[in-house]
């Protein structure tokens, strides 16, 4: 069964690379809009939350559906899956995992993620084995690693294990897994030790790895930046460094949204997910919102989600073929990494997704916040609470969540001030980033 099982998953594999290049947009098109009816359709008998917005049989549009966001899913959680979870379960569950390093699913079925994004807001992930399978394929077949590339051992870097992407390893891929609170130097004596061939994680990782690139006694064949925004000079930079193709991957709780193309550019995955834009007010008159909907999950149905990123569309084809989507920029700057240094005045890197989980897991009471660091022994937090919370306390809990981070980075924390300034949005991009640092 196992065997057979594994056929399975390379015949879809091999069916994903074929919709990719091969397809027309004829195709597609008419391939999105049979998937749209059935998961519509779908949702509609299955979702109480929808069946209550939709309880007549009339046929239902996707433009008919409200737009969702990360709020509304997290309030109407219960009543938006299709399956019998509740949602307060599945974030003790997730918590509990972090504590115990016991990454098993739950009941046995179900992969649970729990991501506070680049806004800051909790997201809830529930994903079922067969939706597991998919992702998996299609990250199998769209990773953007180079064909010549025989052999893939891939340093994998991840906020926290994640047994949905681990199970890759089953198409024969090496992974080795890490956080992202190793040294420089720790992952490079690690990539030595395991002779690792691609490097995947943040591009603020990779540019630490590439600080040490000297260090590494292989060729490096491979790189795949995920999780920050990549800029074309931090791109390039890598690129120089390691003398090999930086390839991107562009996905988030919303699902896979973008792979790299044979020639390097960025394309939608509008085979597995629908996507709306939503023209933004800005000087170029570029920038765009998405709307999302996921055409084949069904456990925790997407329909018309409100993604957080800005997006810059191309307006040309790709010249790999592909009648896929391609994104030019993906808009605004990513998190800055703050910098905290140890007893011996050595720098040691606070990745931003432990500043946001740190503030944001602290209290159900928080409305607003910005952690914004001024140097590295000052840091200021903006901090808005609702009217009748604790302030000391929920103060007091931030500080215990960053000083535990710090201690195992072996780094000071430093001054860490807290206001109840508003949050700043970024002038340009009209974006709140919520981690900056600023020098």
């Amino acid at each position: 069964m196992i065997k057979i099982h594994i056929i399975q998953k390379l015949f879809y594999v091999k069916r994903l690379k074929k919709r990719f290049y091969n397809w027309s947009r004829t195709k597609l098109e008419k391939h999105q809009q049979n998937r749209l009816r059935k998961i519509i359709s779908f949702t509609r008998r299955n979702s109480s939350y929808y069946k209550q917005l939709f309880p007549s049989e009339q046929p239902v549009s996707i433009s008919d559906i409200p737009i969702m966001n990360k709020k509304t899913m997290m309030d109407n959680f219960n009543q938006i899956v299709t399956a019998e979870l509740d949602r307060d379960s599945l974030i003790e569950y997730f918590l509990n995992q972090e504590k115990t390093g016991d990454y098993s699913k739950y009941q046995g079925k179900y992969s649970v993620g729990l991501s506070s994004g680049t806004s800051g807001n909790k997201s809830l992930t529930i994903l079922s084995k067969k939706e597991s399978d998919l992702y998996n394929c299609l990250l199998y077949a769209r990773n953007g690693i180079p064909k010549n590339v025989q052999q893939k051992r891939i340093l994998f870097a991840l906020r926290r294990y994640n047994p949905t992407f681990m199970e890759v390893s089953s198409f024969g891929i090496h992974l080795v897994y890490i956080d992202y609170t190793l040294t420089g130097k720790e992952m490079v004596d690690l990539i030595n030790s395991k002779n690792l061939n691609v490097l995947a994680g943040p591009p603020s990782l990779l540019e630490i790895i590439a600080r040490l690139y000297d260090e590494i006694n292989h060729k490096i064949d491979a790189i795949i930046s995920y999780a920050e925004v990549l800029s074309d000079f931090a791109k390039n930079k890598l690129e120089d460094i390691f003398k090999a193709p930086v390839v991107q991957i562009y996905q988030g709780s919303e699902g896979f949204i973008a792979s790299t193309c044979k020639n390097g550019n960025l394309h939608l995955n509008e085979d597995v997910l629908f996507f709306e834009f939503e023209k933004l007010e800005n000087h170029f008159g570029l920038a765009k919102n998405i709307i999302l909907t996921d055409l084949y999950r069904t456990t925790q149905p997407i329909l018309r989600y409100q993604m957080d990123d800005i997006l810059e569309m191309s307006s040309e084809p790709c010249e790999c073929g592909s009648c896929f989507q391609v994104i030019e920029k993906i808009q605004g700057r990513k998190d800055d990494v703050f910098h905290l240094k140890n007893n011996e005045g050595e720098i040691r890197f606070l990745f931003p997704d432990y500043i946001r989980r740190a503030i944001n897991q602290a209290s159900d009471q928080i409305l607003e916040y910005q952690a914004i660091q001024k140097s590295p022994e000052l840091i200021e937090i903006r901090l808005i609470l609702s009217d009748k919370s604790d302030r000391i306390k929920i103060i007091k809990t931030i500080m215990n969540n960053l000083k535990s981070w710090a201690k195992k980075l072996g780094a000071n924390l430093g001054v860490v001030e807290f206001s109840d300034r508003e949050p700043e949005k970024n002038p340009v991009s009209k974006k709140l980033i919520r981690v900056q640092r600023r020098f």
